[in-house]
């Protein structure tokens, strides 16, 4: 009788494990998102810096995969430089140290990421040659934080959320970003919220930062 009843139960113990298996959210599959964002301008140049979360094996493709602290420093300069790497002074807290940066062609945008999270109050300075880059935490003024932002990305896509479901299993990936727009003088910021679907679905939500407003959704 014993060895019957053993024998049941580990029948019976893979059917016990699929019906607990966890479900997956869109919460437990954000590949990337900004928590921070610092901003400095000056003569001939601007650079921001993007601090969260992302995926340490960083691939656009709708598979999430584990997540590391990020620190991204992106400059870009109004002429075009002939490096297409440049070695700058950071100096956070006033504790001076040297990072290279790498140009992106696509955006020309020389950027590293620091590979740790930098804090909201941190004092962050960047100089390269004679260029002075004063960073302040931007999102500070924000009115509708990380958060609040992904709440309402998820609120105007509710519907289309359903197409990236199947039963308790969200089969994709989110990214929630700082999209920049250079309009004269001033630069607008805005959160952009991006999922990609396992099976090709993309959807994505522009909003505000100052009222949560949405400007595009698609």
């Amino acid at each position: 009788m014993k060895k019957f009843l053993l024998c049941f139960l580990l029948l019976l113990l893979p059917i016990l494990l699929l019906g607990c298996s966890k479900s997956v959210t869109l919460e437990d599959s954000i590949s990337e998102i900004t928590k921070i964002y610092f901003t400095a301008n000056t003569v001939g140049a601007k650079g921001n810096i993007s601090v969260g979360q992302r995926e340490e094996n960083y691939k656009i493709d709708g598979n999430h995969t584990k997540n590391c602290d990020f620190s991204l420093i992106s400059i870009k300069f109004d002429e075009l430089l002939p490096n297409n790497q440049i070695i700058v002074d950071i100096s956070i807290n006033e504790t001076i140290s040297q990072v290279e940066l790498d140009l992106n062609p696509a955006n020309h945008y020389y950027m590293a990421d620091l590979g740790f999270l930098l804090k909201a109050d941190d004092k962050v300075k960047i100089s390269y040659n004679d260029f002075v880059f004063d960073f302040e935490n931007a999102s500070e003024k924000f009115v509708i934080d990380y958060q609040e932002a992904l709440s309402l990305a998820k609120e105007e896509l509710k519907d289309k959320l359903k197409g990236y479901y199947d039963g308790k299993q969200f089969n994709g990936e989110g990214y929630l970003k700082i999209l920049t727009e250079q309009g004269g003088d001033d630069e607008n910021l805005f959160w952009v919220f991006t999922i990609v679907g396992k099976n090709g679905l993309k959807s994505n939500v522009v909003l505000s930062v100052d009222d949560g407003r949405v400007i595009v959704s698609d």
